[in-house]
């Protein structure tokens, strides 16, 4: 696993450019000083920043190798005495992945959630509201019984069914 800079910084040597060259691969979207706080892990870009740079390096949000990037979020933290309290949306980059009202499944990368079946990029801020389920290490850490609830914390943790 490496952190978003490097592998930001490894495509473009890769490519031969500079970072004002990838600046103006991104069609001037993303300022070279931008490239450069990302490349030193100094800034953690948006979704959208995200997916300018893959596009310049001829990628897709759902090609970007989500499972080996760190957006350097700090580690998931292990909650061993959890109570019934609210499971807030700066507690999600904890989660392995969350499962929406809708039946789909997001695997989680610090704010993002990438969907398993079309590989779509969501923030974490539009999921939110949405999620059922939180999961991390096959445990449920959180849910909510309905779209009006609120996301807590479970009392005891459970395995997730396969």
């Amino acid at each position: 696993m490496y952190r978003f800079g490097e592998w930001l910084k490894e495509n473009r040597r890769l490519s031969g450019w500079s970072q004002v060259e990838l600046s103006e691969k991104t069609l001037g979207e993303i300022s070279q000083p931008a490239i450069s706080q990302y490349e030193q892990n100094l800034s953690v870009p948006s979704i959208a920043d995200i997916d300018h740079l893959a596009r310049a390096f001829g990628h897709t949000l759902a090609t970007v190798p989500w499972d080996v990037i760190d957006f350097g979020y700090g580690a998931k933290r292990n909650i061993t005495k959890l109570e019934r309290r609210r499971f807030d949306l700066k507690d999600l980059p904890q989660a392995d992945s969350v499962r929406t009202f809708d039946g789909k499944t997001y695997e989680l990368h610090g704010f993002l959630g990438i969907e398993r079946e079309s590989g779509e990029a969501v923030q974490l801020t539009q999921l939110y509201y949405r999620i059922r389920t939180v999961v991390s290490d096959s445990h449920v850490l959180a849910k909510r019984k309905n779209p009006d609830d609120e996301l807590i914390h479970v009392k005891k943790r459970k395995n997730v069914r396969q």
